[in-house]
């Protein structure tokens, strides 16, 4: 659901998503999420990281950046996001890799710093991130498409499937919120293959990178 970027001859575009919520099972309820959403501190910051860090890297390779809407909800089937486009005019035709570098990764599946995140995280995570979180898309001569795989299964016949979600973490994150957050993601992936969720462990602390 999250676009990296897509680009057609000089045109770019790109969007920021950050924060996610269930929809209300109501109308009303629908619009007190959304409300929620767009007040909430927490949401605002960990949004704007993300919003502001992409357009820094779209104005390194473009002449331009609009930013419009500057921060809406999107609203899905079953979620609803923080949501901003980013579209710009590159300055020239470069190599699409090095668009493609200078996007990826985005701070929502990454952290800021950069170098001090991905450190943190080869340190921390128990297991290869694999396909999650990678630029999956396209090149076709003048025009290329990314997306970013987040909220994705990679099933094996006979063998099971792995799951891949994730969470932004900053000041003011709760760590049980944070874990209902997860849940929502994968809900679709295990009810399409009738997997048992995992019962949540306890947790007691949340790293914050600056």
């Amino acid at each position: 659901p999250e676009r990296l970027f897509h680009r057609k001859w000089l045109s770019i575009s790109s969007e920021a998503l950050a924060a996610t919520r269930a929809r209300g099972e109501s109308r009303a309820l629908d619009l007190q999420i959304e409300h929620d959403l767009l007040s909430g501190p927490k949401d605002h910051l960990e949004f704007t990281v993300v919003r502001e860090n992409i357009q820094n890297k779209l104005e390194s390779v473009c002449d331009r950046v609009v930013v419009e809407p500057k921060k809406t909800v999107r609203k899905l089937r079953r979620i609803q996001h923080l949501y901003a486009q980013l579209s710009g005019n590159l300055r020239r035709e470069d190599d699409e890799f090095e668009i493609l570098s200078s996007l990826h990764p985005t701070p929502a599946v990454c952290g800021l710093p950069k170098e001090a995140a991905l450190l943190f995280i080869s340190e921390t995570e128990m297991f290869d991130r694999g396909m999650y979180a990678g630029p999956v898309g396209w090149f076709g001569g003048g025009e290329s498409e990314f997306a970013v795989g987040v909220r994705s299964a990679l099933v094996e016949k006979d063998s099971g499937a792995l799951i891949y979600a994730g969470a932004g973490i900053v000041e003011g994150s709760n760590p049980s919120s944070e874990w209902d957050e997860l849940e929502l993601k994968t809900s679709q992936c295990t009810k399409l293959l009738q997997l048992e969720v995992p019962k949540q462990s306890k947790v007691e602390n949340l790293e914050i990178i600056y």
